[in-house]
Parts: structure tokens; sequence; C-alpha cells
């Protein structure tokens, strides 16, 4: 029996395959405890009227009954005018309509914490980050 500890790395490049094994390595694992997986991908998408090119919109992911908003991002030119409320509900809905029970996020506070607010969305928690003066929201919101 080989009592050595294995080799352990620490890079900012991990390769495709690298990320496969511990991705695929957890949802097996994880598959053995809560018996099913229905983690599927989830992306709503603000399109150009002439071109057709996706211009901002948001993704995310759903996985045994949570929405996770991952990124969400909207031009500055297209940040009025109620686009980001009905991108944000129609990510809410898709995730209802998969049996999520509850959606979360993280923000910055320069970037929306008021928006998901007035949207429904409570700080989960605050967390003070670096440099002084900025903080990381993490927030939820029960979809049912």
């Amino acid at each position: 029996m080989d009592t050595a500890e294995p080799p352990i790395t620490v890079t900012d490049a991990p390769s495709e395959d690298d990320r496969a094994v511990i991705a695929e390595g957890l949802a097996a694992y994880n598959l053995t405890q809560a018996g099913h997986s229905d983690a599927l991908p989830l992306a709503v998408l603000v399109r150009d009227l002439q071109s057709g090119a996706v211009v901002g919109g948001l993704y995310g992911r759903s996985y045994l009954g949570l929405l996770t908003i991952e990124r969400f991002h909207l031009p500055e030119r297209l940040r009025r005018g109620r686009l980001g409320c009905r991108v944000l509900g129609l990510a809410e809905a898709e995730g209802r309509r998969r049996g999520c029970t509850r959606a979360v996020l993280s923000t910055l506070h320069f970037q929306a914490p008021g928006f998901y607010q007035k949207q429904g969305w409570e700080v989960a928690a605050r967390i003070e980050c670096d440099p002084p003066g900025h903080t990381r929201f993490y927030m939820t919101k029960r979809l049912v």
C-alpha cells in the first residue's frame, strides 16, 4: 500500500481535461447522494435588432431545485426601460418551470444589489472585500 501523498499543483490555467475530472467526479458523487441529477444550463440572451448578435443577458444553471445566476450583463445603453427586469423575470420563470424553489446569485456593491432587491431578492450574506470599501452581496429569492 502506497502511503505517499500525491503531488499537488496550483494553476491559473487548468486544462479542460483537468476541469472535467473534477466536475465529473463531483457530479458522480452528488448522484450517489441525491439519487438523481437534473442539472441544466440556462441563458437568457438579448440580441441586437439588426445583426441578431448577442449584446447581453444572463447565464447560470439549475440543479436540485436551485437556480443559480452566474453572470448578468446588459450594455449601459440598454439598462433603462425595464429590460433587465424582463431578462431576470424570464430566468426566474424558467427556474420555476424546472422545479426550482429558490434562486441565488452574488453581486458587488457597485453592480446591482439595489436592482435585485427591487425584484424581490434578499441579502443572505454581506462580505467586505478588498480593496477596502468594496462589498460582495450573496442574494437569494424564493421562487414559489
